[in-house]
């Protein structure tokens, strides 16, 4: 076992810890990097568990970043998005986790509606499977507070879970109408598939105009786009691309990101839609990323 068997191996596993905790691609790659310069100073002899001793540092680095940077996430202005994982080639298969994510763009936002101790222990139990003992570990709480929380935080998961009910056909073709609308100014046949309670959430993190809270309703929804549609905001080159496990829309001006709009569906319709304007969210569209 030596460093960069253990980068090669690991890196994918660490990123996407990171990442689901933080809704950050720099800064989780800026961790990823921090536990690699750590892990040189220490002799790999003695680490029984690699995973489990770079998940821990990975954790521990993520939850006191979150702490230090909570004041900004309160005085944030508006909506606060993760930032999407993209693909600018919306056919391309999904390759490993540090280019597109395992789960949904939808579910990502979810975990972040958790408290940073809920979506900690949530990810470390219900998608690493470590036992409480080692959680409790990390965390430095009891076995039995680790099992409240994370029923807690179940609870929560379940209640408002992403039901995407569409096949990736399905969604294709629904993203497609959303294109033809936009470029068109007729937005009947996408708002046919509107769910009824229908949430569209915008973030432009103050340097970009959006919506300062959610805008919910079909009726509402509908006369939002149709409105930012006649102020020209979707004026620039609009093309499929891959968000996560799903297809999304990009909207660039001269090659320039300006718009990434991702949907989420149930039985109902498109229940969700997620609008991410601010600039520092769209910056590493189609970049590859790097340690």
């Amino acid at each position: 076992m030596d460093y960069s068997h253990l980068y090669d191996m690991y890196k994918p596993l660490l990123f996407t810890v990171a990442y689901r905790m933080l809704g950050s691609i720099k800064d989780a790659e800026d961790i990823v990097h921090d536990v690699f310069i750590q892990l040189e100073k220490v002799d790999l002899s003695t680490i029984n568990d690699p995973k489990a001793y770079l998940t821990k540092m990975t954790t521990n680095k993520s939850l006191n970043y979150l702490q230090s940077s909570m004041k900004k996430r309160e005085v944030y202005p508006g909506q606060w998005l993760p930032e999407p994982i993209v693909n600018p080639d919306a056919n391309a298969p999904l390759e490993c986790l540090l280019k597109e994510e395992s789960i949904s763009y939808a579910f990502v936002v979810l975990l972040h509606q958790l408290t940073e101790l809920e979506r900690c222990i949530y990810i470390l139990r219900e998608v690493l499977a470590f036992d409480y003992k080692f959680i409790s570990s990390i965390i430095n709480r009891s076995e039995q507070s680790c099992r409240k929380v994370y029923s807690r935080a179940q609870q929560k998961i379940q209640k408002s879970k992403p039901s995407d009910q569409t096949s990736k056909e399905e969604a294709h073709e629904l993203a497609e109408l959303f294109l033809s609308a936009v470029k068109s100014g007729n937005f009947d046949a996408f708002i046919h598939y509107l769910s009824k309670d229908v949430v569209l959430v915008s973030d432009g993190g103050g340097k970009v105009l959006s919506a300062m809270y959610p805008i919910i309703s079909k009726k509402r929804v509908v006369a939002y786009l149709k409105g930012i549609h006649r102020r020209g905001t979707f004026q620039g080159q609009l093309s499929l691309v891959k968000v996560h496990q799903k297809v999304g829309i990009l909207q660039q001006n001269q090659g320039e990101p300006k718009k990434l709009i991702t949907f989420n569906y149930s039985k109902a319709g498109v229940q969700h839609i997620y609008v991410v304007m601010n600039p520092n969210k769209l910056k590493n569209i189609g970049h590859t990323f790097s340690f």
